[in-house]
């Protein structure tokens, strides 16, 4: 019994240390396991996180909504992406590597973002949080490319190309489904 909780705490401290290794461009999707399993729990705890962030800004149901389809977004696009160069078994860990990714900076931008309401926070305050997450937003851009960049095999200016594209897709249809999220 313990030996099986120790292997299950050292299996997940890897998966985060992959994940945190590849925010710098060190590790790539396929350094994580081909998991079902994983998958859904990333795309469970990136919901999860997700909504808590959003629901800083807007109302819960509105992050919930914004959450869903950031999700099927981000899972049709690469979809779509991996069955056109022919690698679509790469599907599992590509997904496990974004969202991971992604909660990770969703636990990085929640100080920040529990802030952005402040109503006495100053003009100095406000210009601070939007320059650090304007830089969070970049790297996690970066981030996003490096891995479609090692699940696509592509040249990393296509790479950037493609995750400025899922960027911008998500950030109309969020606009178009949910106005009130402006």
């Amino acid at each position: 019994m313990f030996f099986k909780a120790y292997y299950a705490l050292m299996w997940r401290m890897t998966i985060a240390r992959i994940l945190i290794i590849m925010l710098l461009l060190k590790t790539a999707p396929q350094d994580l396991p081909y998991s079902f399993r994983l998958m859904a729990r990333v795309i469970t705890l990136y919901f999860i996180s997700g909504v808590i962030i959003q629901s800083n800004v807007v109302e819960p149901l509105v992050a919930i909504n914004v959450m869903a389809l950031n999700i099927v977004v981000l899972l049709s696009f690469s979809y779509t992406l991996l069955s056109l160069r022919g690698l679509k078994a790469r599907f599992v860990q590509t997904i496990s590597a974004l969202l991971g990714a992604g909660i990770i900076f969703n636990l990085l931008a929640w100080p920040l973002s529990s802030l952005i309401g402040m109503e006495d926070a100053s003009d100095m305050m406000v210009a601070l949080i939007a320059l650090l997450m304007l830089s969070m937003l970049s790297w996690e851009l970066l981030v996003t490319a490096h891995i479609y960049r090692n699940a696509l095999n592509l040249h990393m200016v296509n790479s950037i190309m493609l995750s400025f594209a899922l960027f911008f897709i998500s950030m109309m249809l969020s606009q178009l489904f949910f106005p009130e999220t402006r």
